[in-house]
C-alpha cells in the first residue's frame, strides 16, 4: 500500500551529483519566479496608489493581473513544451516576463502598468509550470524526489518571505527598484537557460500538432483518479498556507499587538519549519507514507490552530500549533509534487500545468475567507474546514490501489 518509488533517471549517462546539485539550483530559482513577481511587489501597493493618483482596488488589479497570467501562462507553455520542448519553450517565456518587467517600469499611468503586469506573469507561468515538468523529464524516485522537495520548500517559503524582502527594498528604492532586480534575475535565468541542455528527447513529444492533441492530454490527465487526487490534496495544503499567510499580519501584529519588526522575524522563522518538512522527504524512502503523515500534522494542527484562535490562547499558543502545521504542509507539499508529477510524466507540461492551476484555484478561493467578520473566528473557521477536506482526502491517497503504484 506504498507508493514507494525506486530510483531512476531519464538518462542512461551516470549519475553526476555535482550537475545535480546546479540542476536543482537552477529548478529552485525558475521555480520561485510565480512568487517573486506577485509577492515582492505587495508592500509597495500604497506608493504606487499614490504615485498614479489611483484608487486602492484598481492598484490591487496589477495582482489579480498577474495571477490571471500566471494561470493562461501555465496552460499554453505547459502544452506547447509537452510538443516542441521545454528548452526553447523556457526561453521564450522568460523572454516575455524580461519585456514585460522592462516596459512595466517606465510604465506611465495604472491601466498601462496592469496590462504590463499581464505580460509579466504569462510570462512567470512558464517558469513555474517548467520548474516541475524539466525535473520529470531527467529524474524519478529519489532524485526526484529531493528535486521537488526543494521546489515544495519554495512554494511555502517565497509567498512568505518576498514580501519582506521587497518591504526591504521598497524603502530605499520604490517599486520600480524591486522591479529592476526582478528583471536582473529574469536576463541571468534567461542566459544560463541557453547553456542548459533540452530536457525532453524528440522521441517523448506530442507527435500531432494541433490544439485537439492538447486537450486530449489534458482530458487523460483529468480523468485520471491518482493523478487527480494527488493535485487536490496539494492545492488543499496551499490553501491552508495562504490563509496562514493572509491572516497572519492581521492577528499577529493588530490582534496581538506585535510590532512590524518582530512580525517579520516571527514570519520567517515560522517559515523554516515550512522548509524543514520539505527538506525532511529527501531523506525518508516512502514517498507515499510521507504525505500521509505529512497531511495528518497538518491537519490535526490546523484544528489546534483554530481552537487556539477561537479562544482567544495568545500568541504562544498560536505558534505552538502553527509550527508544526507548516511543518506536515512541508511534507504534503514535496510528496505531492513528486507523486503527480511521477504519474504524469508522459505529459509533463500538461501535467505541471494542471497541478499549478489547481492549486493557485483553490487559492484564490480559500484565501479570502479569513477576512469575513471577526479575523479570529474567520480563520479558525476556515482552518478547520481546510482540515476535514483534507483529511477526507488524505483517505483517498491511503486507499489507492498497491497495483497502480508509480512505475519504476
Amino acid at each position: 500500500m506504498t507508493d514507494q518509488v525506486t530510483d531512476r533517471s531519464t538518462s542512461a549517462a551516470p549519475f553526476d551529483r555535482r550537475e545535480y546539485i546546479f540542476f536543482i539550483i537552477f529548478i529552485a530559482i525558475i521555480g520561485s519566479f510565480s512568487s517573486l513577481v506577485n509577492d515582492m511587489y505587495l508592500p509597495t501597493v500604497p506608493a504606487m496608489m499614490r504615485e498614479f493618483h489611483t484608487t486602492p482596488s484598481m492598484t490591487q488589479l496589477g495582482i489579480s493581473a498577474t495571477m490571471l497570467g500566471l494561470g493562461i501562462g501555465s496552460v499554453v507553455w505547459g502544452s506547447l513544451s509537452d510538443r516542441y520542448g521545454r528548452k526553447r519553450i523556457l526561453l521564450l517565456s522568460i523572454a516575455v516576463f524580461v519585456i514585460g518587467t522592462v516596459v512595466a517600469i517606465f510604465s506611465p499611468d495604472i491601466d498601462f502598468f496592469i496590462g504590463c503586469r499581464l505580460f509579466q506573469g504569462i510570462g512567470a507561468g512558464g517558469s513555474m509550470v517548467l520548474s516541475f515538468s524539466i525535473p520529470a523529464d531527467r529524474y524519478s524516485g529519489r532524485q526526484l524526489a529531493v528535486i521537488m522537495s526543494v521546489v515544495g520548500a519554495l512554494n511555502g517559503f517565497v509567498p512568505a518571505a518576498a514580501p519582506l524582502a521587497g518591504g526591504f527594498m521598497a524603502d530605499r528604492f520604490g517599486w520600480r527598484g524591486i522591479f529592476i532586480v526582478l528583471l536582473v534575475i529574469g536576463v541571468v535565468m534567461l542566459f544560463w537557460t541557453t547553456r542548459r541542455p533540452e530536457s525532453l528527447p524528440l522521441s517523448r513529444r506530442i507527435k500531432v500538432p494541433g490544439i485537439m492533441s492538447y486537450v486530449r492530454a489534458y482530458a487523460a490527465l483529468l480523468r485520471n483518479r491518482r493523478f487527480m487526487i494527488y493535485v487536490l490534496t496539494k492545492a488543499i495544503a496551499i490553501g491552508l498556507l495562504f490563509s496562514y499567510i493572509s491572516s497572519a499580519p492581521f492577528i499577529i501584529q493588530t490582534h496581538y499587538g506585535i510590532s512590524a519588526a518582530h512580525f517579520g522575524l516571527i514570519f520567517g522563522a515560522n517559515s523554516l519549519a515550512l522548509i524543514g518538512g520539505s527538506m525532511l522527504v529527501s531523506k525518508l524512502k516512502n514517498i507515499k507514507g510521507c504525505l500521509l503523515w505529512g497531511g495528518t500534522v497538518m491537519c490535526l494542527f490546523a484544528i489546534a490552530e483554530a481552537v487556539v484562535l477561537w479562544l482567544d490562547c495568545g500568541l504562544t499558543g498560536y505558534e505552538i500549533a502553527v509550527v508544526p502545521m507548516l511543518f506536515g504542509s512541508g511534507m504534503v507539499f514535496s510528496t505531492a509534487n513528486a507523486l503527480s508529477m511521477e504519474v504524469g510524466r508522459d505529459d509533463a507540461g500538461s501535467a505541471s500545468a494542471i497541478l499549478n492551476v489547481v492549486k493557485y484555484i483553490f487559492a484564490a478561493v480559500v484565501t479570502p475567507l479569513v477576512g469575513l467578520g471577526n479575523i479570529m473566528h474567520s480563520t479558525a473557521v476556515v482552518f478547520v474546514c481546510v482540515a476535514l477536506v483534507s483529511a477526507f482526502f488524505l483517505m483517498l491517497v491511503r486507499r489507492l490501489s498497491p497495483l497502480a503504484a508509480i512505475k519504476s
